[in-house]
């Protein structure tokens, strides 16, 4: 009988051990798991702090540049403006002649 008993006591003892090591296992999983979210929330931060002083700056620089470059831009868009009138001058009585010939003259024979 005390074979029988000590067997019961070790395979109690030996279960014992076993629902500790998983207990600890889940306590450092949890850990591990805790910590790997504090880790990444300090990542997120350090990006977005990283992203917000990278989007200030090409704030600023638009913001100073801004007034510069509408200027150079109308001037550009005031020169193509410019191209375009002498273009429709220089072009405008060309396709009035062509227009009047091709409402004006045509063919009255009948095609076969």
């Amino acid at each position: 009988m005390s074979t029988k008993t000590t067997a019961v006591f070790q395979l109690l003892q030996a279960e014992k051990k076993a629902a500790e090591l998983i207990d600890n296992a889940k306590k450092n999983r949890v850990q591990r798991i805790k910590q790997a979210k504090i880790d990444a929330d300090a990542e997120v931060l350090k990006f977005r702090q990283k992203m917000q002083k990278k989007f200030e700056e090409f704030q600023s620089e638009q913001t100073t540049a801004g007034s510069q470059g509408s200027a150079a831009e109308k001037q550009k868009a005031d020169k193509e403006i410019q191209v375009l009138r002498q273009t429709h001058a220089a072009r405008k009585e060309k396709v009035s002649d062509l227009l009047v010939h091709l409402v004006t003259k045509f063919d009255l024979t009948v095609p076969n």
